[in-house]
């Protein structure tokens, strides 16, 4: 008796959408931004926690925003840090899998999230932003590519 719900394994020879995005090193390299943009996110709120002044300009405004705006509820702060960071870490690990979908979602979240460094026209974050999209959409055409050919 078969599973509807299970995934049907692939034909014999044909490659995962995981083995093409392992193959490419443009579509790692797309998929580890999202890890960059979440660690450095990090070392930025830790930063902030403890009075520094620093920060680097490839992190997350939304993590900025949180902090600076629940400076005095660091329960509220922490969470939307952790829910941001969190989803970063997690589009970062489904790309890297092949999940066309997850460097869509991905890039769509971060495009807004620069838009909170437009808003108070901080330009230095926006022109990183757009280094970072620039690279991430690098990867999902890399990925889209190898899927179409594979197909």
């Amino acid at each position: 008796m078969s599973d509807s719900g299970a995934t049907p394994a692939p034909a014999a020879g044909k490659p995962t959408a995981g083995d093409l995005a392992a193959a490419s090193p443009m579509v790692r390299s797309g998929a580890r931004w999202f890890w960059w943009i979440a660690g450095l996110s990090l070392v930025n709120i830790v930063m902030f926690q403890s009075g520094s002044k620093t920060s680097f300009v490839i992190g997350l405004g939304i993590t900025t925003l949180s902090d600076v705006l629940f400076v005095n509820a660091k329960a509220t702060g922490f969470l939307i840090d952790a829910v941001a960071l969190g989803f970063f870490v997690l589009v970062g690990w489904l790309a890297s899998q092949g999940k066309l979908a997850a460097f869509y979602v991905g890039l769509a979240a971060y495009v807004l999230d620069a838009l909170i460094y437009v808003r108070i026209q901080d330009w230095m974050p926006v022109a990183f932003h757009a280094l970072a999209i620039y690279f991430i959409v690098k990867g999902a055409m890399a990925l889209r590519e190898a899927l179409q050919k594979a197909a």
